[in-house]
């Protein structure tokens, strides 16, 4: 089975680490795919690396729609993974007369114009990534009633610790110092509500002065949010520090994980602290309540609230025991309904079910 897979986004982000874990899983099982990406990403340059088929797009939707139509051809089953790439995807159906399956990875509601309306009637099958995604899709757009699939994000947790550099974490421990070190991996989006960490940081600064904070992560709101950050005098206290390759090195560094979104599909960067066995205190919202269960795998707390954020926070720093039983229920639960492998057979599953119907 020959599958191409479709991801038109720019940067690296969970969705990108998502593709490549599956890319590389369907790999091992002998498929046969190639990766339709923009030229000069890096997702282009992990999948080259990996040994994968690349097909360049441009970022131009009706040039990469005509790509997609042609090559498309040549494949059984065409999966996007993004929303662009599901337009471009489900539109060049008409030409290449293959099945469309796109992966949703956002729990924000879809919109209800003619274009996103007939995209979802081209698809075949729609997969959500977790069942909040699922209900919200269900929901606003009734006729994918049984046309939608939970496929959980994953994290591989072998590749993770593999990769650790005990050196390298107390490096990056010394450069940033702090006591505790509490942070977060995230773009710098209106969805990831890094102003909600700004609120609580300047509470919990007021009663443990030698915290920091710090965000690894970049995006179009850098320049608003280190406007707010002087404002409210937590230079050098709170650090945007950039987008970072080493993902792990940088997780486990900190001695807390903080996930203060406004909306998420599940997410990723959740998934892998949890592995990684650093405590974590999320929002409840979307998917992220699948992960985190309040007093068992992490602390849940109200989206949009620094001072429930906060309480979160200092609830966990100032229990060391309930920080280590969460830590263990959380990389307990990765191991049981988050690993890669049990991600990739669900979609090997899908892809043979698509293709047989």
């Amino acid at each position: 089975m020959r599958i191409l897979h479709v991801d038109t986004e720019r940067g690296w982000r969970g969705g990108e680490q998502q593709l490549f874990y599956l890319v590389k899983g369907l790999k091992k099982k002998g498929f046969k795919q190639a990766v339709a990406c923009r030229t000069g990403d890096e997702l282009e340059k992990r999948c080259r690396e990996a040994g994968v088929e690349v097909i360049p797009l441009k970022g131009n939707q009706s040039s990469d729609c005509l790509r997609v139509a042609a090559v498309g051809k040549n494949f059984d089953i065409i999966h996007a993974h993004s929303a662009k790439a599901h337009t471009i995807s489900a539109l060049s159906k008409k030409f290449n007369r293959k099945p469309v399956v796109y992966t949703r990875r956002v729990d924000y509601l879809p919109k209800k114009n003619p274009i996103t309306k007939l995209k979802y009637r081209l698809t075949d099958r729609v997969v959500a990534i977790s069942e909040a995604v699922r209900e919200i899709l269900e929901r606003e757009l009734p006729f994918l009633n049984g046309k939608v699939s939970v496929i959980h994000s994953a994290v591989d947790v072998e590749e993770i610790n593999r990769g650790l550099n005990l050196k390298k974490v107390r490096e990056i421990k010394e450069e940033l110092g702090g006591k505790p070190l509490i942070g977060t991996l995230a773009a710098l989006t209106e969805q990831k509500d890094i102003p909600n960490l700004i609120g609580a940081a300047e509470t919990i600064l007021r009663e443990l002065p030698s915290a920091k904070f710090v965000v690894f992560g970049e995006g179009k709101l850098r320049k608003q949010l280190e406007k707010l950050i002087e404002e409210r005098r937590l230079k050098g206290k709170l650090i945007l520090y950039g987008f970072v390759k080493d993902v792990p090195n940088y997780t486990k560094a900190l001695d807390l994980f903080v996930l203060p979104s406004r909306n998420e599909g599940l997410g990723s960067s959740l998934l892998i602290a949890m592995a990684l066995k650093i405590p974590v205190v999320a929002t409840a919202v979307g998917g992220t309540v699948e992960a985190v269960k309040d007093g068992e795998t992490g602390i849940l707390v109200p989206p949009e609230n620094p001072k429930a954020l906060s309480e979160g926070i200092l609830k966990l720093i100032k229990d060391r025991e309930l920080r280590e039983r969460l830590t263990e229920n959380a990389f307990s639960l990765i191991l049981k309904k988050f690993s890669v492998s049990a991600m990739v057979d669900s979609y090997v599953e899908l892809y043979r079910e698509v293709k047989g119907g």
